[in-house]
């Protein structure tokens, strides 16, 4: 009988809840303001979750900004006789709402959120930097600040949400660069830089303000959808590689698997994605588990001259290439080019972690790997199975009343206020009344493997499935750390013994599970901040081929 051993790091990097008042902040373009949402949807308020002023828009009209009133979903001040249709660029349903109101009951009610949006429609992101010769759009978000310090003054600000690239993917004409007649940007290396700085400017300035101690989050989406420009995805990869390569940026995925009016999303659709930004948002600053969306980790070719492996970090297991939550594109949203020729796909395979590629010649130069990509508007059908409960539920737009009216109103001429597709269940159903799901849809993707290299490794992703123990039957232990447990998969029946040591070798405390199951979880929540050495025992009559050392570091809160 032998031991592996697991050398844990238990800290907090984003600490929480030191003030009376937690700001949260949503900038960037017109998904973060909630442009073409008729009707509102979340018109009741979460006890203990408020709004400077009027409305949650900072800007736009607010009134009373000297004043906390209770948070709710209305229409934007300026929007208010716009039509009440589909097309209509109406504020009506804000991200940050379902967010916040997502965030307040999973954490029951342990603290006071202030919700404010300060971005503007079409904007790049030069236009919204601190460093634009326009300094008004910047100074909304300064005014977010000041109002709420105003209000009050025991205030720290968690987290920044941010909603933008659209326009450095299209680049309109009128949109601007950094200086007057500038061009925007949209190289992967450019707008990442700019991303940064901005990052930078916005939690600086919030240090600076409210004399917090702690950097606030940085919680990005990724552009993409029917925006997306080019082979290379470079808007969308520079967002993904920017929370890969940083602790204080987290991605909460990809906006195409959320309903929306051929763009923008539509109020079923931003509410939606704010529960997916409050789940990203609460795996890492409530549970302690940096929060990390379905992505690639590594490409390989196989002996198979015609199949091509991608491996994937999954944040839980299976793999699905679904057909009913989106709507089903061409390849489930996969495009692999050989020496800069689309090759063609005969089928496509899951396996565990990964997804095996098999092309109808055999692969003979460099790859390139594109995935919901503008073939495809930007779409895939590739999730995992994340059973995160949803708040809210996904709401019937073309409900009636006993009497035949509707019950969103619309002008005469609207036929529909629903969406051209909407998710179904496993059984073909549309979800009417049903939570949203909150799947973790693989982000869109670009890589390249050269001609002469057997497999690409994605920098910088951290994967919880390197970590594997070989047994001499070929059989293996998987062993990593999610949100507060200790996780053991692909198990025989056998007891299983956990050991967690201080750093100085006292024994903590142990666990000792007879389960017969294949995977077991060992809570580690109640461990206090500090190192952590854990052993586990397999008391099988297996022999371990060798002993290997993991390290990792994760957080709990």
């Amino acid at each position: 009988m032998k031991s592996i051993y697991l050398s844990l790091l238990l800290f907090c990097i984003f600490p929480l809840g030191s003030q009376e008042y937690q700001h949260l902040i949503i900038y960037g373009q017109s998904l973060s303001t909630g442009h073409q949402s008729w009707p509102p949807l979340s018109t009741v308020n979460v006890e203990g979750n408020f709004m400077i002023g009027s409305q949650i828009w900072i800007n736009f009209g607010n009134t009373g900004n000297d004043k906390l009133n209770p948070l709710i979903s209305n229409v934007l001040a300026l929007n208010v006789n716009l039509p009440k249709s589909r097309a209509s660029m109406t504020c009506a349903e804000n991200a940050l709402v379902s967010a916040t109101n997502y965030i307040q009951l999973k954490t029951e009610a342990k603290f006071k959120f202030i919700a404010s949006s300060c971005g503007a429609g079409g904007k790049t992101i030069e236009e919204l930097s601190k460093e634009h010769y326009i300094t008004s759009t910047y100074g909304n978000f300064i005014k977010a600040l000041d109002c709420a310090k105003a209000i009050t003054s025991s205030l720290e600000c968690p987290s920044i949400f941010w909603m933008q690239g659209e326009y450095n993917y299209t680049k309109p004409v009128g949109s601007t660069g950094l200086t007057q007649g500038s061009a925007p940007t949209s190289d992967k290396a450019t707008y990442k830089s700019l991303l940064l700085q901005l990052k930078n400017n916005m939690q600086n300035d919030i240090l600076s303000k409210y004399k917090q101690i702690s950097k606030p989050l940085f919680i990005t989406y990724q552009t993409g959808a029917q925006y997306s420009r080019g082979k290379e995805l470079t808007i969308g990869m520079a967002q993904l590689e920017a929370s890969n390569e940083f602790d204080d940026i987290v991605c909460a995925g990809p906006i195409y698997p959320v309903t929306d009016r051929g763009g923008h999303l539509e109020p079923n659709g931003y509410r939606w994605y704010g529960e997916m930004l409050g789940k990203a948002y609460y795996r890492t600053k409530i549970s302690g588990q940096r929060f990390q969306p379905l992505q690639p980790v590594e490409f390989s070719k196989t002996a198979n001259p015609k199949i091509l492996r991608i491996r994937f970090y999954v944040p839980k297991l299976p793999l699905v290439l679904d057909e009913m939550t989106v709507k089903k594109v061409k390849d489930y949203g996969f495009e692999v080019y050989d020496n800069n020729v689309k090759k063609t796909i005969q089928s496509i395979v899951i396996d565990g972690n990964s997804l095996f590629i098999t092309f109808t010649s055999n692969i003979e130069g460099t790859l390139e790997v594109v995935y919901a990509g503008t073939n495809v508007s930007g779409h895939g059908n590739l999730r995992d199975s994340d059973d995160e409960t949803a708040c809210f539920k996904y709401v019937d737009l073309d409900r009636k009343n006993v009497d035949g009216t509707y019950l969103f109103e619309r002008d005469t001429a609207e036929t529909t206020l629903r969406p051209s597709f909407e998710p179904r269940d496993e059984n073909g159903q549309i979800i009417y009344d049903k939570p949203y799901p909150l799947y973790n849809f693989s982000l869109a993707f670009y890589y390249k493997i050269d001609k002469d290299s057997s497999s690409y490794r994605v920098p910088n992703v951290k994967d919880i499935y390197t970590s594997k123990i070989e047994f001499q039957d070929n059989s293996g232990i998987i062993m990593f750390h999610s949100g507060t447990k200790i996780v053991v998969d692909n198990l025989s029946s056998e007891i299983i013994k956990v050991d967690i040591f201080s750093i100085s070798g006292q024994l903590i405390t142990s666990f000792y599970d007879q389960n017969n199951n294949n995977r077991r979880e060992f809570d580690v929540g109640l461990l206090s901040k500090g190192i952590y050495l854990i052993t586990l025992t397999s008391e099988s009559g297996n022999k371990l081929h060798k002993e290997s050392t993991l390290s990792k570091i994760i957080t709990i809160s």
